[in-house]
């Protein structure tokens, strides 16, 4: 089988999904082979004949291959400025390598002025009209021979994102225009999400011949005759990676040690509404897959992909050492409040931890059943300081349990901890179109499409996305950046790249 996994997404590290299925068909004897037709197809767009319109990409031209080295240069996260300097140079040339008037393209972003990702409609014509996408000279170039020689008949296309749909549909529409013989897989996470909606009545069917919700594996297998087999969790097949192509100081491979996320119970979480059931295995047996990941591929760092490591498993992990560095996210569990396990999470190769705060006020946290109490955040903050482990710390705003007073509450709560955290993410909430608490809501359409899976709604004290946008530019921003030690966020590839930033503080952004 060929398994296709295409732009845009960050193009630092390989798909985890793919590799996943590629081991699920290997173990059964099935012939498989991966495409990373992200990080090659930007890598193509960036290498093309791009015509300068200013001076400004006249000079990002004229480095083109030193922005490429230097971005997969250690030495350049010792320096933001420096590493911004050439992000955004690289960011140029991509978005000049298409035709800007309709289409906008960055290193981590897709749109078309002409058509909508959430649409059906407006796939299906980006399936017909594939000649009209800026990809289609790479799939020509780079796909053809590809899709021509494997002796497979299906060809898995793997959609996790909503910039990937357009894309992707134009992929299908130049497979089923171009191979007859062929017949299209279509899964992944954006997938899964669509055919989870109550509504979904397989608009694709004239197109797509098979269409998988949730994990693939099992599926997949089913297509090849392979039946009755349970197993869910696999060591991922990453011989598909080619060495120094990410755009990364090293080699970072995705592992997924769980399933689904183990506390499950935020009311502001999509994954709630889609119903998605946890799996996990033992601790010793995770354990044992990632040494096989060390040993077969030597990895610099590994990004732990769970929704959110269990516990469990980040003792077993704080206990062992490995070849590489790690990075992931986890909930601010009572573990942490042991500086001796936080120190032990770090001699394990722990370099990052990524955290959801959501909001400094713990009323609004307890409405959201997150589950998080804030005087354990302020210990386990300072512990991790403390250990070395850098911080990420997520914050949402404008849920309906949030006010004007809770925001400038998470305001206070931020700036009284700023010198244990190294960096902030701010996200502004949309609310999952068929989540419990949509009911209770006076909503409106959030994106005007068939497959749109948020909506925005009336606040119920009045504070609405632009007064929440107004608070994060004006106040927060301002008030967290003068004099702060949080970092600005790296541009485009945020976490993915922050944690290659070991000692350089700047500003929040």
């Amino acid at each position: 089988m060929l398994l296709i996994f295409p732009p845009v997404a960050k193009p630092c590290e390989p798909p985890a999904g793919v590799a996943l299925l590629s081991a699920a068909l290997k173990e059964q004897g099935i012939s498989c082979h991966v495409v990373d037709a992200n990080i090659e197809g930007l890598l193509y767009l960036i290498n093309s004949n791009i015509v300068p319109i200013d001076s400004w990409s006249k000079r990002a031209l004229k480095n083109r291959e030193k922005i490429l080295c230097d971005l997969k240069d250690k030495a350049l996260y010792e320096n933001m400025d420096r590493y911004h300097q050439r992000v955004y140079d690289l960011n140029k040339l991509l978005s000049i390598s298409v035709d800007t008037k309709r289409f906008r393209i960055t290193l981590s972003d897709y749109s078309d002025a002409s058509l909508s990702s959430v649409n059906s409609k407006d796939l299906l014509k980006s399936a017909r009209l594939y000649k009209e996408n800026p990809f289609y000279p790479f799939f020509e170039d780079k796909l053809r021979g590809k899709v021509q020689n494997t002796d497979s008949k299906f060809i898995g296309i793997s959609l996790c994102y909503l910039n990937q749909a357009l894309v992707s549909f134009a992929l299908a529409g130049w497979i089923k225009d171009n191979f007859k013989d062929k017949k299209i897989v279509m899964g992944g996470g954006l997938i899964s999400s669509w055919m989870s909606r109550p509504d979904y009545n397989d608009p694709f069917k004239d197109l797509v011949d098979v269409m998988i919700r949730g994990e693939g594996e099992q599926p997949l297998l089913e297509l090849f005759g392979v039946k009755d087999v349970d197993k869910k969790h696999y060591v991922p097949d990453y011989d598909f990676v080619k060495d120094d192509l990410y755009i990364a100081p090293g080699k970072v491979l995705p592992f997924r040690a769980s399933i689904g996320c183990y506390w499950s119970k935020c009311r502001f979480c999509p994954e709630k509404a889609e119903t998605r059931p946890y799996s996990s295995q033992r601790a010793s047996k995770v354990l044992q897959d990632l040494k096989v990941v060390d040993q077969k591929y030597a990895p610099d760092y590994i990004h732990l992909i769970d929704n959110a490591v269990t516990p469990a498993f980040l003792k077993a992990l704080s206990k062992s050492k490995f070849g590489f560095k790690w990075y992931g996210f986890v909930r601010f569990e009572k573990e942490f409040l042991d500086p001796g396990f936080c120190h032990g999470l770090k001699l394990s190769g722990c370099d990052m931890l990524k955290l959801g705060l959501e909001s400094g006020d713990q009323g609004v946290l307890d409405q959201m059943n997150k589950g998080t109490h804030l005087n354990f955040v302020s210990t386990i903050l300072k512990n991790l300081h403390q250990a070395g482990i850098l911080t990420f710390v997520y914050l949402l705003f404008g849920t309906s349990f949030e006010d004007e007073q809770s925001a400038f509450k998470t305001l206070e709560y931020i700036k009284a901890h700023e010198e244990y955290i190294d960096y902030l993410n701010l996200a502004v909430f949309n609310l999952p179109k068929f989540s419990d608490d949509a009911k209770n809501l006076d909503t409106r359409e959030f994106y005007h499409g068939d497959l749109s899976l948020y909506l925005n709604f009336k606040h119920p004290f009045g504070w609405d996305r632009r007064q929440v946008k107004q608070f994060l530019d004006k106040t927060f921003k301002k008030q967290v950046s003068v004099g702060s030690g949080i970092r600005k966020n790296p541009a485009f590839f945020s976490s993915n790249h922050a944690v290659f930033f070991k000692k350089i503080k700047g500003n929040l952004s």
